[in-house]
């Protein structure tokens, strides 16, 4: 603020006196006390009409510093500027504008000795009051305050060292602040260094704004807690601001205006209609809305109208922001945006705010909210289940500036600093879109790499929503964008939703192939091509909930380079979309759940038109899923894209590592019209999936491909009861449209486990084995192998075996002088074709070849079984063998001489002892020393 305080000088004469003591009684303009004027005059007792004259009530002069200004009885007082205790820190003045009909105008030129044009609170104490429907107005004459350097401003504690009040109350009360209103401006001269004197050097300025009762009090603008305006303070003055609107009907509206917005260029423009809190590192702002009370910014809709509590100011530290504390509390009580391009700031510039929405309190009409940014610590609390926070409005191109795009709703939390926002006991916070505009919709946590945001939903009824509602009728270029939301866009993001809270994504726009509206949510990152940020999402507890609906879902975790999310889903738990990725192009994913349920379905109706999926490490990236204590996952689509799971690689991201874990009885279903749904382990890329305790995967009559394509790796684990169902099942191949083709390196285990499909194939490069029960016919060109080490494998089903496969059967010593060793057990009645198969005989560990085969158990019918009808077992006829190959191989012992007919068994051969490795290694040693010694005689 520039002011000049050389004052002229204050007459105070006997005649002033006197009248005011003659008229005391009738008068409706009445002074008490030390009240001067410049040029002198005399103010009331009637009707006082004074537009180029200024009036200090309550200066200092002699032993006295107290004076008073009461205006009623419907009486009407015009002044250029009017100040409430203005005398070198000790003058206390006080007012009461009181009465229907009363009225007050201040018309200062801006300039001189009119500098602004009411100040509660001039260096001194001040306090006025307007009630009872009275009106105070500062908004006439104001063609000079848009003059370079003309000022004529508001404030409520103007100095340091200021204690100051403002009330406005009753129906029907107004008090009308054109250009700025300050409250707390802790204002500092210093005589040698800006030529005057004003305000106390480390003084601590308080001022208090109260509407009530129903009042109106009507601002262009506000600072709450304005930040030093002179380059001499000290350092160490401080403000300490406060604003209460509270009882049904009191206003505070905010409207903007014509301002200067360059005195040094003279710009004049929109001002924008705003409200300015804790603008400097000393500053501490309150603002209380409650019992029914309004805030009401009401801008230009072509400009952006605001709040920012904490802005953050030029001060001694720098660029620093103070602290705000806001609470709308009660039924009704409100922060509402009723014109475009709304915009809420919690807190800036390394300061710190708190907004608490409770007890039935709300704020609307926003159209852009951040929490916590530029290094400031923000945090807003929606507590209760009549308490709400909606975004639902827009900003055109030219208001939103400089990006110059028109966007819809859109909220931070985390933009390039910290924040939080917790939503509690049933409260509710809403994003809502209803037209097309180029940005929004959307909700991010951890926006910009120095950034971190925090969620939490908590409690049942607790809601936070977003939506995007049609606005043209089977999509289109005008249709409306679908909610998005990045928990851990570039920084760092963390989502909490328990004890029945949930996160609602309804896409209600129309997606199409040329114009697709994804409704997206992402866990680490935020696309395909930037480098992403960290992500934790965690939904726990019965009724706890992701939900997405609408045109084209999906959850991603971790998606794009260097981005990491980890999603958590437990305790009842659910989390529902059209699909998921888990480690998508670059990005490294995790997805935990544990006795809670994931499901996917429908048909996305844009870009490829996909089923239901779950997509775990694919386009270069990494997943990893574990399923616990009976956990289900399902896809479903009756469409015609059906559904598909793909772990390592996926048909539109090629490539990626995938794992994924199902422990405890854990199911994952894929639910399709026949032959339609589709898992893959390793497409092009390495995928691992493993099933323990009971665990299942039900695809019906889907087709499983362990190693899809050539140069992948996939490998399925099984054990302890679990079970895969599958129509066609390729392990190490792939499934054609005339039959099947080789894959990649496919390896299928059964630890006491069961497959079900009706055909399955192994490729040149599969391996199939275990222990278990296999219902499906087999066909092998790779390797089969029953048993682990060793054990015993069933077929129940045909098995045919293409030149060059291969089949091992390993023998064990039992330690006891027996053997154990792999069956295979066919059952009765079954396709069984063994042309070209090639069995080799492994003996494990120190297993002796010669004392098996001295054993009389080395014959076809110790590995080979037929099971028949009754359940009894019987041995394979030798002719089934005729034209398959044998040989033997040893762990410990060199082979010699081995031959093997089925009709005849093994034939006597030879097994050495392999020698011990260190025994080798000695003998080397040991040759290589005398190596070495010879030389060493040599040149001796």
């Amino acid at each position: 603020m520039q002011r000049s305080v050389t004052r002229l000088a204050i007459r105070l004469t006997a005649l002033s006196a006197a009248v005011v003591a003659a008229f005391a009684a009738q008068a409706a303009v009445t002074v008490t006390g030390n009240v001067g004027t410049n040029p002198a005059s005399v103010l009331g007792p009637g009707d006082t009409a004074l537009p180029g004259t200024v009036a200090w009530v309550g200066t200092v002069s002699g032993s006295s510093s107290t004076g008073s200004l009461t205006i009623d009885n419907g009486s009407f007082l015009s002044l250029a500027r009017l100040s409430f205790g203005a005398g070198s820190g000790v003058g206390n003045g006080t007012g009461l504008i009181t009465g229907s009909g009363t009225q007050v105008q201040l018309l200062s030129v801006g300039n001189f000795g009119q500098t602004q044009r009411l100040l509660v609170g001039d260096w001194g104490n001040g306090q006025l009051t307007v009630s009872a429907g009275a009106l105070l107005s500062t908004r006439g004459n104001q063609a000079p305050c848009l003059l370079a350097f003309h000022y004529c401003d508001t404030f409520v504690g103007a100095a340091a060292g200021d204690n100051a009040t403002l009330n406005v109350t009753g129906a029907g009360t107004q008090v009308l602040i054109g250009q700025n209103l300050y409250v707390a401006q802790p204002g500092l001269a210093i005589l040698g260094l800006d030529g005057y004197t004003y305000g106390t050097p480390g003084g601590t300025t308080r001022g208090t704004v109260n509407v009530t009762g129903g009042a109106l009090l009507s601002t262009d603008r506000a600072t709450i807690g304005p930040r030093h305006w002179s380059t001499n303070a000290t350092g160490f003055e401080r403000n300490i601001a406060e604003v209460n609107v509270s009882g049904a009907g009191s206003r505070w509206l905010v409207t903007g205006g014509q301002a200067v917005l360059n005195h040094a260029t003279g710009a004049v423009g929109e001002g924008q209609a705003g409200i300015i809190t804790a603008n400097d590192s000393n500053a501490w702002a309150t603002i209380r809305v409650s019992d029914g009370g309004v805030i009401e910014l009401n801008g230009p809709n072509d400009t952006i109208s605001y709040v920012n509590l904490t802005n953050g100011g030029t001060s001694r530290s720098g660029l620093a922001g103070g602290r705000t504390d806001m609470v709308i509390t009660g039924a009704g009580s409100q922060l509402l945006f009723s014109s475009e391009a709304g915009v809420l700031n919690l807190a800036r510039q390394r300061g710190t705010a708190n907004l608490l929405v409770t007890d039935g309190g709300s704020v609307d009409g926003l159209w852009y909210s951040a929490v916590g940014r530029d290094g400031a610590t923000g945090v807003l609390t929606i507590d209760g289940a009549s308490s709400w926070v909606r975004l639902n409005s827009r900003a055109s191109a030219v208001a939103n500036q400089p990006s110059g795009t028109s966007q819809n709703a859109a909220m931070d939390i985390g933009r390039n600093g910290t924040g939080t926002v917790n939503v509690l006991n049933g409260g509710r916070l809403l994003v809502e879109a209803t037209e097309y505009r180029q940005g929004g919709n959307s909700l991010q946590l951890g926006r910009d790499a120095a950034s971190s945001g925090t969620l939490n939903i908590q409690g049942a009824g607790s809601l936070v929503q977003l939506t995007g509602i049609s606005n043209t009728p089977g999509g289109g270029a005008t249709e409306t964008r679908n909610p998005f939301v990045s928990i851990g866009r570039e920084g760092n993001g963390t989502l909490n939703i328990g004890a029945g809270g949930k996160l609602l994504m309804e896409g209600g726009a129309v997606s199409t192939p040329d114009h697709r509206r994804s409704t997206s949510l992402i866990i680490g990152g935020y696309n395909d091509t930037e480098i992403g940020g960290k992500g934790i999402a965690t939904v726990t507890g019965a009724g706890s909930e992701i939900r997405l609906t609408g045109g084209d879902t999906f959850v991603g975790v971790a998606m794009g380079p260097q981005s990491n999310g980890q999603l958590t889903v437990s305790n009842g738990a659910s989390v529902s979309a059209n699909g998921m990725h888990v480690g998508r192009s670059g990005g490294v994913g995790v997805l935990k759940v544990d006795a809670a349920t994931l499901s996917f379905s429908g048909q996305q109706t844009g870009g490829t038109q996909s089923g239901a999926f779950f997509s775990i490490g694919n386009g270069g990236g990494i997943g990893v899923v574990t399923l616990s204590n009976a956990s289900q996952v399902t896809l479903s689509n009756l469409g015609s894209s059906g559904v598909s799971m793909s772990i390592g690689g996926s048909g539109n991201f090629a490539n990626g590592e995938g794992s994924v874990t199902l422990t405890g009885g854990s199911r994952i279903a894929l639910q399709s019209q026949p032959g339609l749904n589709s898992l893959t382990v390793g497409r092009e890329g390495s995928g691992f999936l493993r099933l323990r305790g009971g665990s299942s995967i039900d695809q019906g009559t889907g087709v499983l491909h362990i190693a899809r394509n050539s140069g992948s790796d996939g490998t399925v684990i099984m054990s302890e009861g679990s079970s895969i169902t599958a129509g066609w099942v390729g392990v190490g191949a792939r499934r054609t449209d005339t039959g099947d083709t080789d894959g990649g390196t496919g390896t299928f285990v059964l630890i006491n486990s069961t497959l079900n499909a009706d055909q399955i194939v192994i490729g040149t490069n599969g391996f199939l084995g275990g222990t278990g029960t296999i219902n499906g016919t087999v066909t092998n060109r790779g390797i089969f192998a029953p048993g682990t080490s060793p054990g015993r494998l069933e077929i129940n089903g045909g098995f045919i075996a293409e030149k060059d496969s291969r089949m091992i059967l390993e023998v064990e010593s039992d330690g006891k002088g027996g053997f154990k060793t792999d069956q295979v057990i066919f059952n009765a009645g079954q396709p069984l074709d063994l042309t070209g198969l090639n069995i080799e005989f492994r003996f494990l560990g120190d297993t002796n070849p010669v004392e098996f085969n001295n054993s009389e158990l080395f014959t076809t019918d110790t590995f080979f079984q037929v099971k028949g009808t009754d359940g009894s077992l019987g041995v394979l006829d030798a002719t089934f063998f005729s034209d398959v190959g044998f040989k033997a191989s040893a762990e410990d012992y060199t082979i010699q001489g081995f031959s093997f007919s089925a009709a005849a068994g093994a034939s006597d051969f030879t097994a050495a002892p392999v020698p011990e490795p260190g025994t080798t290694a000695m003998l080397l040693a040991g040759l290589a020393g005398l190596g070495w010694l010879a030389r060493r005689r040599q040149v001796a």
